[in-house]
């Protein structure tokens, strides 16, 4: 009964510490929460583990600890707590280092600021709205996200049409590429590849050269009249 006791309570413990790790954790590794896909996880898998982990843990600590009474058992509960904290301090630790963490510049972290010019020969919709013009920052499988486009702030010059917009960023990785899509009559959807640092430093503060877009979303070529351009900085995150 008292192996069962400490199993018990170590295994509420090690529940505990998965459910808290894994809030920090998975948001760290950018883990989607479409369709409460990452509370799921979370939840109905992680959270379990460290209930299992935590409950063999303790199981195997009391068994091995004979000690009579109430100090015999606050010893092995303690021994049991001891190794659960320790186990889940070494994994979390080793996650956190494997983890490609958001560049920073002056300890801040970093949004990408940017305008997306659109060519004459591509219908804009009357009213843009985020159904109809939308944009993403792409770097890899686990760092992909909406970016925020400032509809009330849409330019018209010389035919073109100006969309600023900005992202975070959220890995150290030279392979960024903004996908925009106009979902209209004669929309496109065009992969911008940017010319960016993994670690930006001050001078990429200053307004990139315009870069155009040459591949579609299915990678055929885009002709150059219909070619959606962008240029880009980075500043520091309020």
């Amino acid at each position: 009964m008292r192996a069962i006791a400490i199993a018990f309570l170590t295994a509420i413990t090690g529940g505990i510490l998965s459910v808290v790790a894994s809030l920090y954790l998975t948001e760290l590794y950018h883990v989607s929460n479409f369709e409460g896909g990452r509370g799921m996880l979370i939840f109905f898998a992680l959270a379990p583990l460290g209930l299992i982990v935590g409950f063999i843990v303790g199981l195997v600590v009391a068994l091995r600890n004979r000690g009579t009474g109430f100090g015999g058992f606050a010893k092995a509960q303690g021994i049991a707590l001891g190794i659960a904290i320790g186990l889940a301090a070494v994994v979390s630790g080793i996650l956190y280092l494997a983890a490609d963490h958001p560049p920073k510049l002056d300890g801040k972290p970093l949004a990408l600021e940017f305008e997306v010019k659109i060519p004459p020969a591509l219908k804009l919709p009357v009213q843009p709205s985020v159904q109809t013009l939308h944009a993403s920052l792409y770097a890899n499988n686990r760092d992909n996200g909406y970016a925020l486009l400032d509809y009330d702030k849409i330019a018209s010059r010389d035919g073109y049409f100006f969309v600023p917009g900005k992202a975070s960023l959220l890995s150290q990785t030279f392979n960024r590429d903004l996908l925009v899509s106009i979902e209209s009559e004669g929309g496109a959807r065009q992969f911008i590849k940017l010319k960016l640092r993994a670690k930006p430093r001050k001078e990429d503060e200053a307004w990139s050269d315009w870069i155009t877009a040459t591949e579609r979303a299915d990678l055929s070529p885009v002709p150059e009249p219909e070619r959606i351009a962008v240029r880009y900085r980075v500043h520091p995150e309020d």
